[in-house]
């Protein structure tokens, strides 16, 4: 989410018993009748919301905003949710109307480290087994979304700048509790920003059948308004009354209810909305107006103010394995023309045209003070791109023909993959993006601070395909 940003910028497996063994029906808990978790339900939809940092806020809000729906004897609502005060972590059984407290019954603890997997793991574990059901869904909420490179900071754990549950870390435990995706997890939603990348789909796909997540930032309430915001209260309430509704079309409807748009930035827009919470005053405002409109007037690009373009897109995660075939094979054939002038200037052409996606994020963290108050082209980050708009633009500028037929290829087996798609009219965004820095001081640079947790050689697309070869060729790592 885009205030994750400028919030940065400014500043244990336990035992966990099945129900069947209390020999209960059912357990009173903070003086609330629990349901009987030993009937299958056709879906348990799984929430997993890391507060403990700037989004604590939209967690508590959503966790009220779904006692609206509730569970019933055929779909299962659970909630882990955590906030950023001390004692606050708790898993939850929603009702209609209530949520119940479940930490005393499976003695866990009242405060977690989200970002540690072995609490992802030791939720999923519980659920999956004390709420058993045909289908799941597993929701993640998070801020500081960072693509490939993790996922699920919990702000209050360590003190190691932005920690993150890095993303083979992430699928390493989807791997464990789906028995090597022989149960597969049937829908994962991210609600954390750039998370849309093919690099996670392809790392999730042996264990989750669909995915929903946006190539771009994602906005708050506070943002833009309560319309442009992830609508998951929604999709969640169909899904109860509706539990025949099959994964595809849960996955798609998630993407349907969401409502994009164009979210300009302006100078000053750290100061004005985090430190001053919207409380500046209209010099201030009259001012940053002033400067925004100057500066976006100005003929060179890179030092036009940064605008946002929200997406969200889901994929069908048993077509991604043929789309790295196609983006293997024009990795090689990038690879075996190197030399090629054609090639290579139609690479140079496709990367300064293609979408770019991550710009709320500063690209070099000794101009963060900078960036904070003038949030330009220049200082922004920029090394996530749209897959399909890459190969669309490589197919139109290169004459090799072995080149553009495999462009097409990824551009064909794309279409199948993305099932859903929201973007502005205008928008070449389709769905995945993909790794690609603009230089090699960018490759394999952390969001957060100067160590990467994983680096890029780590994930699984990377051991399985070429693209990290040509990344590294083309860049001159």
């Amino acid at each position: 989410m885009i205030k994750a940003t400028f919030m940065v910028f400014l500043g244990c497996l336990f035992i966990m018993p099945n129900l069947s063994s209390y020999g209960l029906d059912g357990v009173v808990s903070d003086g609330n009748l629990m349901i009987d978790g030993a009937e299958s339900a056709n879906w348990t939809v799984m929430y997993y919301l890391c507060g403990e940092n700037h989004v604590s806020y939209v967690a508590k809000e959503m966790l009220d905003n779904l006692t609206k729906v509730g569970s019933s004897n055929d779909f299962n609502l659970i909630v882990l949710r955590d906030g950023n005060q001390q004692g606050d972590s708790a898993l939850y059984y929603i009702e209609e109307g209530r949520t119940v407290n479940l930490n005393t019954l499976y003695s866990w603890p009242n405060e977690l480290d989200m970002g540690d997997p072995n609490t992802l793991k030791a939720f999923l574990d519980l659920v999956m087994e004390d709420y058993p059901a045909k289908h799941y869904a597993l929701m993640i909420l998070s801020d500081c979304g960072s693509g490939w490179q993790g996922i699920c900071r919990d702000a209050g754990a360590r003190n190691n700048g932005i920690p993150l549950m890095t993303m083979p870390t992430f699928a390493d435990v989807l791997k464990d509790v789906t028995n090597d995706g022989e149960k597969k997890i049937d829908v994962i939603g991210f609600m954390p920003c750039v998370t849309g990348m093919f690099e996670v789909a392809y790392e999730l796909a042996p264990y989750v059948d669909y995915m929903v997540a946006s190539e771009e930032h994602l906005l708050e309430r506070l943002d833009n308004g309560q319309e442009y915001v992830w609508r998951y209260l929604e999709p969640t309430w169909d899904l109860k009354n509706h539990t025949d509704i099959k994964a595809e079309e849960f996955a798609s409807s998630i993407v349907d209810y969401y409502r994009p748009c164009d979210f300009p930035l302006w100078v000053f827009y750290g100061y004005m909305v985090i430190v001053k919470k919207g409380e500046y005053g209209r010099p201030v405002e009259f001012l940053s107006n002033i400067l925004t409109r100057t500066l976006n007037s100005l003929p060179n690009p890179e030092w036009h103010i940064v605008a946002t373009h929200t997406t969200l897109s889901a994929v069908n995660l048993s077509k991604v394995d043929q789309v790295a075939r196609a983006i293997d094979n024009l990795s090689s054939l990038l690879l075996l023309n190197k030399y090629s002038s054609d090639v290579r200037n139609s690479i140079i052409n496709a990367r300064s045209e293609v979408r770019e996606y991550g710009k709320s994020y500063v690209k070099d963290r000794s101009t963060v003070i900078q960036y904070i108050n003038f949030p330009i082209e220049k200082l922004a980050f920029d090394s996530f791109v749209d897959l399909y708009d890459l190969v669309q633009l490589l197919n139109e500028s290169v004459e090799n023909q072995a080149v553009k037929n495999a462009c097409k290829d990824v551009m064909l087996k794309l279409d199948n993959a993305v099932i859903a798609n929201k973007a502005m009219p205008d928008d070449e965004s389709h769905g995945l993006s993909i790794y690609f820095p603009k230089n090699k001081k960018l490759y394999n640079k952390y969001l957060w601070s100067n160590e990467i947790p994983s680096p890029y050689e780590d994930l699984r697309f990377s051991q399985d395909t070429s693209w990290d070869e040509f990344l590294k060729e083309y860049l001159g790592v």
